[in-house]
């Protein structure tokens, strides 16, 4: 299909004015946030070393939606009812956030909100589990369900992965260009939540002068949730297994610690700080450098993504990305035993 190259040029200076507008901005939610009081301290489940603000994310929301809007009414973008829906809704999602920065909610209420964002996003979603035979077609609410589940999770685990300066932007910028490189159809969506998040990075980038906080991580969960699976919308098969390998550092981290914590007896909205990326920062790894090791796995993700894609087997690429994780696993597991020995009985 041909693609109009002004319309290619006006794609990047939207995208562009996006992300300048969020970069602008930066300066002034720092001050923002810490006019309203809104600074983290020091905890036991701090990564951090000195009081900073928190909350910065709020500018993603309300930088990348009316934007998101214009796209979609300038652009010829499929599915564009949940587009609408998935962008409308993620400002309830991002006000709960917003609210949980400043008052500290309870997860239950955060929960309530959460779900049912997902719930009417899923309603414009069309069939993903029409890709099995007729034998073993799963029925429309079974495979809603399981989507509810899952992309609520992703919301939340979006949330408990940012517990270091900039990894969860530069997560996004990652997730929002590979998207766009897997689905092209919705890339400029895609693109604008990487935008957003790469402005971001002048004020949360290491060393963090704000953090996204609830409203920011939350947003972000929600959208590239959302994106990911319309981006599997119209070849489940060939694109579910690339996209789901994209974001295998994120979901891997945050689904075994859980696994972990609760067979351990320990309740799941307990803060805590036993993420693998908090043991390899705790092994000293700094958070400039924690950042770089995660693009570096990302990238390498992609391209077993798009290598087993093309060569029409793209599970394997997805077998090959937890492999992966699991030996990045094992080495921090490794030095976490050199460093911190079993105690001689």
């Amino acid at each position: 299909m041909a693609v109009d190259p002004s319309a290619l040029v006006g794609l990047g200076l939207l995208l562009a004015l996006a992300a300048g507008c969020v970069f602008w901005l930066g300066a002034g939610v720092v001050e923002f946030c810490r006019a309203r009081g809104l600074v983290a301290p020091i905890t036991t489940r701090s990564s951090h070393t000195r009081p900073t603000p928190h909350g910065g994310g709020v500018l993603l929301p309300l930088v990348a939606v009316p934007t998101g809007l214009l796209l979609v009414a300038l652009l010829p973008l499929p599915h564009e009812g949940f587009l609408i829906c998935l962008l409308l809704a993620s400002l309830g999602v991002a006000l709960v956030g917003w609210r949980d920065d400043v008052a500290h909610l309870d997860p239950r209420l955060r929960l309530a909100v959460h779900l049912p964002a997902v719930a009417v996003g899923l309603m414009f979603l069309p069939p993903l589990f029409d890709i099995f035979p007729q034998a073993l077609v799963v029925p429309w609410w079974a495979e809603k369900l399981l989507l509810l589940l899952a992309w609520g999770w992703f919301v939340n685990l979006y949330n408990f992965m940012d517990g270091a300066d900039g990894l969860a932007s530069t997560n996004a910028v990652f997730l929002g260009c590979a998207v766009a490189l897997l689905a092209p159809a919705i890339a400029p969506l895609a693109l604008l939540v990487a935008a957003v998040a790469a402005g971001l990075l002048r004020v949360n980038g290491a060393p963090a002068k704000v953090f996204l906080g609830d409203v920011g991580s939350t947003w972000l969960g929600y959208m590239l949730g959302g994106l990911l699976l319309v981006a599997a919308a119209d070849n489940t098969w060939q694109q579910l297994w690339p996209l789901a390998t994209v974001a295998l550092v994120f979901c891997t981290d945050a689904t075994s610690t859980l696994v972990r914590r609760i067979a351990y007896g320990h309740a799941p909205w307990v803060p805590h700080k036993t993420f693998w990326f908090h043991r390899a920062l705790a092994l000293g790894l700094t958070h400039r450098r924690l950042v770089a090791v995660v693009g570096a796995l990302n990238l390498t993700l992609l391209a077993l993504a798009w290598g087993s894609m093309a060569a029409g087997w793209p599970e394997v690429g997805f077998l090959l990305g937890l492999l992966l994780m699991a030996g990045c696993a094992c080495y921090i597991r490794g030095h976490e035993h050199d460093q911190y020995p079993p105690k001689k009985p």
